[in-house]
């Protein structure tokens, strides 16, 4: 019997490494998706706010790309269900956010930020009143200045993970539970993967390899001979729980401290600590609770009688310049890279993966969407 060979392997069942599968399913491609399952993974934990407008980043690529981000996630989710995957588990909404400038003494760093955001995005961010904010948000405490972003949005990263999953399925995806370490290399003139070795399961022959491992990309760089700088920054979120109607509550973020993202139901995350030291703990500690909480109620002291309810843990997936790292990898032929995204994995990983699925495959993609920023490719690290 002849081996089964995949045409793309990839290594990774987050949010990012669902996408890709899902997407490269759509374009015809066979797919298998090898997952294993550690415990911190970025997409569990993630407090989900989608807000290219208030993105303070100001290389014309990454704002065009942030932009087309944001308007992928209604296309997407569509898809989703025409494929029969429930997506209301991944609370997708446009609840708005307030960037927030806490008091005067911020003002040097929230005036450039504003004028950046307002020159580029005139109508659809406005700076508001503190009492104006105080409507919209009610346990928000005393703040200087706001803008307010209607347009912006939040999505459950469990939710939209298992919905991907469940599509991808849908498609032809086969998934398989183990840890790679390592590949199988064919012989010749350009380097190739043929297989990916998988800890008790036999080899996954492929075609193409996509590693997809977020915090834990640098170590399969290494099967490859591949330098790949990414690796954990863990982030603690403590979740609260009220008693109020906070499904219209808009996201609350101030400019030099946590976030608060309000949730249907009476839930309000508030995150998350950045733990550059932590490695790959994935463990509630008592002073990443207590600097949460304390930022949490100095930002919304509204909020002191709420329940505690949970801490979610992920390690976000850092590279050693805080750009994502998307594309093909350093002297390969047929390997491929998507991770790095860091906190704003959320936002940025869904587009990435769908960008990168039309490269892997030689499809054009539409002329309305945005290529990947040429700070994205894995070679910068060569």
């Amino acid at each position: 019997m002849s081996e089964e060979r995949w045409d793309v392997a990839v290594v990774g069942a987050g949010l990012v490494g669902l996408s890709l599968a899902y997407e490269l399913a759509c374009l015809g491609a066979s797919v298998t998706v090898i997952d294993a399952g550690h415990p911190g993974r970025a997409t569990d934990a993630g407090a989900g706010i989608l807000s290219p407008l208030t993105s303070a980043d100001t290389d014309p690529a990454m704002w065009s790309f942030l932009r087309q981000a944001g308007l992928h996630y209604p296309a997407l989710l569509h898809r989703l269900v025409a494929d029969g995957a429930p997506v209301d588990g991944a609370g997708y909404g446009q609840c708005g956010i307030l960037s927030i400038g806490l008091r005067a003494t911020e003002e040097e760093w929230f005036a450039p930020f504003a004028e950046v955001v307002l020159r580029r995005s005139p109508g659809d961010v406005v700076e508001i009143t503190p009492e104006e904010a105080s409507w919209l948000f009610p346990p928000l405490g005393p703040v200087h200045r706001v803008l307010h972003a209607p347009t912006s949005a939040r999505v459950d990263g469990r939710g939209m993970a298992a919905a991907l999953r469940q599509a991808a399925a849908a498609r032809g995806v086969a998934f398989v539970t183990g840890t790679a370490h390592g590949v199988v290399a064919g012989v010749g003139g350009t380097r190739h993967v043929d297989a990916v070795e998988v800890e008790g399961h036999r080899n996954v022959a492929c075609h193409a390899v996509a590693i997809a491992g977020g915090a834990w990309t640098a170590a399969m760089g290494e099967w490859l001979g591949a330098r790949l700088p990414v690796g954990p920054t863990k982030g603690q979120i403590v979740h609260l729980g009220v008693g109020a109607d906070t499904g219209e509550w808009p996201i609350v973020q101030p400019l030099l401290t946590h976030y608060i993202v309000p949730w249907p139901g009476g839930r309000v995350a508030c995150g998350g600590t950045f733990e550059v030291g932590a490695g790959f703990s994935a463990s509630v500690t008592a002073a990443g609770l207590h600097e949460l909480l304390r930022e949490c109620l100095t930002v919304a002291p509204g909020l002191d009688g709420a329940d505690y309810l949970e801490t979610r843990v992920g390690l976000r997936p850092s590279s050693a310049d805080d750009r994502a790292v998307v594309g093909r990898v350093p002297g390969w032929g047929n390997a491929w890279v998507a991770t790095g995204h860091g906190a704003n994995g959320l936002l940025q990983g869904p587009f990435s993966a769908r960008v990168l699925a039309h490269l892997m495959s030689g499809a054009d993609l539409p002329a309305a969407e945005a290529p990947l920023p040429a700070s994205f490719d894995p070679g910068r690290f060569a």
